[in-house]
């Protein structure tokens, strides 16, 4: 579901031109900052948040926005002495909390000659201070010191030789302060307490921290996070700008990133929004100042700077006197004026071109508004009048009708200018220029009223439903709250959007249409099939650091030793917690009941997938496109959305699943228009034609993509010539394929034995007449084939495929199968993978990251599969800079076999999950789906008190047999996709055989 850029998503971190709200959040963390943790240096004596000597009264605070009955989330916000505001909603769902610590500072606060330092400076936030993640700081403190004099050293140095000893010595003394270090004792500490999503982001005007945990360690949290920000040492830093420099390869490596810093560049030519990428520039990242990032943090990170956000099981009147308490000794300070930059108007078309291997696009700005502009709302409405995914201008006159490959729009509003994004893909022959003339030509239509007065009302009900499903989640709930603190936007007033959102007529969207957008006052980005541009940047000598899992400093003793009170583990109880009838013979019906809204989802599931008729793959791409007796296609498509309702056709190997979500209200209707689709289902040649070109120039520009040829690559060395991407239908079967075929395919699969899920407000009666009015089930319906497995080839040595790319990173994976799905092994399963390969805490994250700098994003897993019969699979992913492969390989290899034990780390990872198992529910959508997955696998009822009992007693012993049995010595499969010119081939070549392939091996024609 595309939403826009608002309080009710929370999303101020827009990014690709397009994607939904939850996309673009996460490609955003994914730039700014995604978990951090990180390698430093020290920091100067004279912090910004020192603690306080106290005041004599005690801490104290005001109630700034008293709960308002309007509010859905009853948020109350209060203010410290100190400034620090505090956000709190109460949310007792499930028993935990989630909570944001932001900043209202980032990348545009960088100097301009050292970008990405806001980002570097999030990072090494997670390295500890003169308490957290040091054995004895006085001990480590004159290393530091020495550090920070060579970095400034370099950051001034111009001789390339000189800069190399400067920075063979940085290396030689990181060596002697990294014996004092406790590498990721945060993440240590919010792991065992059971933590999840432990995290940062960083963006234009913004840093935030985050983590979520169970309720009964809230003053834990506060005790930690009120610590964390008062004096930061920035130690281990060497290792941990190769990290940020990783993460900086990645961006490199997304073509969609390419054309949005193009854009920025265009539209903002003197602000830090177009001028400085959050990231940063190469130049600057290899050469930072631990001055100019200590100055940051005195300036920036101050309490009048910034705000708490915790939503979940609280009691809000005891949080606020808890964070009065632990965070009132931050100092506060005054804050420098903020920097203006004017940007002179756009008074001409603007265009650049940029180069990259494969799918070419146009991406398109206007300026508009910042946040907070009077306008604000009625370019809301207007961008979802061009697109919302369904029903938009762009929706159903360009890709319902197949007149591009693909497109889009989003807004971005920003603290100091907004703009209106749209993006087009064209189709075979088709230019940029034709494309960016289709999308200005849909603005035309708003600027002439040239639009339907009901998607007005429309759209505002589609809000309240993200509103309603957003309430829902405690990161949504404090997106919310974060938003309105970050765009400075008073609590009641952000509050009250939809009302300003009800309020704008059609008359307001054609005005400001016509205010902000002529087709003469906009940039424009083609992005043309062409080689990328990839500085070289040779890997520097970095010596190991010395990790010891068995450190603790005693700031985290203390932490681990306060009381608090165990949480019970709840599991599900059948007919409690939901319901299996039979509503038919071979249709069995999963309910779930709630209790939170009116919001249903609905769901028909058929074990029959593409192994059965690879067209169904063909089928699933046709139904957007598809309509009804009663509606064509883009009527249809109308229908959808003004019901509120959504509605999906997927199709997977072996099982389809038809669903629809919505309001129950409207449940009866978008059940009777769903059945008149997939029952009789209605097309056109041309569109079938369209389509099928769509889908052949999808798959070419697959074979210029890193990401999908990697994929492809794997694929192909797990299964040889059985690989699914080779498989799949060829060129010309999808062109042999009749329109007929498809309908009758679609039609005919509700005459298999299938599965309904529900959930929500409707008891189970109520929902069965409905069905049943509908006739949901014929008779004598058909078996579904059986399932079809697929098996790993027989190998018996390490085999090493290639494939060249000219990449910024290479991506590395590394598999082997074991056995097939054992629920003796879940338990010892996931402490393996919670030990070995997830988390930063991890052997893989604090060897492959931390130790040697090899990687941003490193992770392996031992999966088991989803049936009974499934292949398990060991997998071990990292993304590394091509120079960087060969020896990120051989380390990776050689700690899969040979598994460092640790007593203390296996308590951490065995105690984070019993702390998950007390603390984890499921909500009511995750129910139906999850007991039929238990079912899957042969289980019969809720799994997890014999797997939490069998978790207790698990011991380190345990885990190492499970290791030496399932995975230590198997040959493994390596598939590697980067720029082999860069790569020491004849030490690769020692690790296994080396096979050279190319695209045309492992995509089908």
């Amino acid at each position: 579901m595309k939403t826009s850029t608002s309080w009710l998503t929370g999303l101020s971190e827009g990014w690709r031109l397009g994607l939904s709200a939850l996309a673009m959040t996460a490609i955003l963390t994914a730039c700014g900052g995604d978990t951090a943790s990180t390698s430093g240096s020290e920091t100067g004596n004279n912090a910004a948040m020192n603690a306080g000597a106290g005041a004599d009264s005690g801490p104290s605070y005001e109630l700034i926005y008293p709960p308002n009955p309007e509010d859905p989330l009853e948020a109350q916000v209060y203010e410290l002495d100190n400034g620090l505001q505090v956000y709190l909603s109460s949310n007792p769902a499930e028993p935990r909390f989630y909570a944001e610590i932001a900043v209202r500072a980032g990348s545009e606060q960088d100097p301009a000659d050292a970008t990405g330092l806001a980002h570097y400076l999030e990072h090494l936030l997670f390295k500890g201070n003169q308490h957290l993640g040091t054995l004895d700081y006085e001990a480590e403190l004159p290393y530091l010191e020495q550090i920070t004099d060579l970095y400034e050293e370099h950051f001034r140095e111009t001789d390339p030789e000189r800069r190399a000893e400067i920075y063979s010595e940085i290396n030689r003394l990181s060596q002697e302060a990294a014996a004092y270090a406790v590498p990721n004792e945060i993440d240590k500490l919010y792991s065992v307490m059971g933590a999840t999503g432990l995290n940062a982001h960083t963006w234009h005007e913004e840093t935030v921290y985050k983590v979520g945990l169970p309720s009964n360690r809230l003053e834990q949290w506060a005790e930690i996070e009120s610590d964390r920000f008062i004096d930061p040492v920035f130690r281990l830093f060497h290792t941990e700008l190769e990290v940020v420099y990783e993460e900086k390869n990645r961006t490199l490596d997304n073509r969609d990133r390419l054309s949005y810093y193009a854009l920025a560049d265009l539209l903002y030519k003197n602000h830090p929004y177009g001028q400085q990428s959050t990231i940063g520039d190469s130049e600057h990242l290899k050469n930072p100042s631990l001055v100019y990032i200590q100055e940051y943090y005195d300036t920036w990170y101050v309490p009048n700077n910034m705000a708490i956000f915790i939503s979940g099981d609280i009691n809000i009147e005891d949080t606020i006197e808890l964070v009065a308490e632990k965070f009132s000794r931050w100092e506060s300070k005054p804050l420098p004026q903020r920097q203006s930059w004017d940007e002179a108007p756009i008074e001409a078309v603007e265009r650049v071109e940029v180069t990259y291997p494969g799918q070419e696009e146009v991406q398109m700005a206007f300026r508009t508004v910042p946040n907070g502009h009077p306008d604000q709302e009625a370019l809301m409405l207007l961008d979802m009048i061009l697109d919302n995914n369904t029903a938009g201008l762009i929706n159903l006159n360009l890709n319902q009708r197949q007149l591009v490959q693909a497109a889009g729009s989003s807004p971005e509003f920003l603290n100091d200018y907004g703009s209106q994004r749209l993006w087009g893909v064209p189709r075979d022959g088709q230019t940029l220029e034709e494309v960016e003339q289709l999308l200005l030509d849909q603005l035309e239509l708003i600027k002439n009223g040239e639009f339907e007065d009901s998607i007005l009302t429309a759209i505002v009900n589609d809000f309240k439903r993200m509103e309603k499903r957003s309430l829902e989640s405690n990161t949504a709930r404090v997106s919310m709250m974060r938003q309105a603190f970050l765009s400075e936007t008073e609590w009641p007033v952000a509050t009250e959007q939809i009302a300003r959102l009800e309020q704008v007529s059609k008359d307001d969207v054609v005005e400001v249409a016509n205010k902000y957008f002529s087709t003469s006052n906009y940039v424009a980005v083609h992005r043309l099939d062409g080689p990328a541009d990839i500085p070289e940047v040779e890997k520097p000598q970095i010596d190991p650091v010395n990790i010891d899992p068995s450190r603790q400093s005693a700031f985290a003793a203390e932490i681990l030793s306060m009381p608090y009170d165990e949480i019970e583990p709840s599991y599900l109880v059948e007919g409690e917690d939901y319901q299996i009838t039979s509503f038919a013979d071979g249709v069995p019906l999963y309910y779930a009941h709630n209790e939170l809204n009116d919001l249903f989802t609905f769901s028909i599931t058929i074990d029959v997938g593409t192994e059965t008729d690879d067209r169904l793959s063909l089928a699933s791409s046709l139904m957007p496109r598809v309509g009804t007796v009663d509606y064509p296609a883009e009527e249809l498509q109308k229908q959808w959305y003004r019901l509120g309702s959504d509605f999906s056709f997927s199709t997977s190997e072996n099982q389809t699943s038809i669903a629809i979500s919505g309001m129950d209200p409207q449940f009866a209707e978008t059940l009777e228009l769903m059945l008149s689709l997939i029952n009789d289902p209605q097309s056109d040649e041309q569109t079938l034609e369209q389509l099928k070109a769509r889908i052949l120039q999808a798959r070419a520009d697959q074979r210029e993509d890193p990401q999908a040829i990697s994929r492809a690559l794997y694929l192909y060395n797990r299964y040889g010539e059985e690989s699914p991407m080779l498989q799949a239908m060829t060129s010309d079967q999808i062109q042999a394929v009749a329109l007929d075929e498809l309908l009758t395919l679609i039609s005919g699969l509700t005459d298999y034995e299938h599965t309904i899920s529900y959930t929500g407000s409707m008891s189970v009666e109520e929902l069965t007449d409905i069905l049943n009015d509908h006739h949901m089930a014929g008779e004598d319906l058909r078996t579904p084939p059986p399932y079809q497995h697929r098996y790993t080839r027989v190998f018996d040595e390490n085999e090493i495929y290639l494939i060249h790319r000219e990449t910024a990173q290479a991506q590395v994976r590394m598999e082997f199968p074991d056995e097939r799905y054992d629920e003796s092994l879940v338990v010892p399963a996931s402490l393996y993978n919670n030990y070995f390969g997830s988390g930063m805490s991890s052997v893989v994250f604090q060897e492959l990251r931390e130790a040697r700098a090899l990687a941003y994003s490193a992770a392996a897993r031992y999966a088991q599969g989803s049936r009974q019969e499934s292949e398990t699979l060991m997998l071990g992913v990292i993304g590394t800079q091509n120079d960087k492969a060969v020896d990120a390989t051989a380390a990776f290899v050689d700690l899969i076999d040979n598994l460092p034990q640790s007593g203390e780390r296996f308590q951490d990872a065995q105690g984070s999950l019993i702390n998950l198992y007390r603390t984890s529910t499921l909500s009511a959508r995750q129910i139906p789906g999850t007991v039929r997955g238990w079912q899957e696998l042969g289980l019969n009822g809720d799994p997890r008190p014999e797997r939490f009992l069998q978790l207790q007693n698990a011991s380190i012993e345990d885990m190492v047999e499970f290791h030496q049995q399932h995975v230590s010595g198997a040959p493994k499969l390596i598939s590697i996709v980067g720029d082999t010119s860069r790569m020491d081939l004849d030490a690769l070549a020692e690790m296994g055989t080396i096979k050279e392939l190319t695209v045309d091996d492992v995509f089908v024609e």
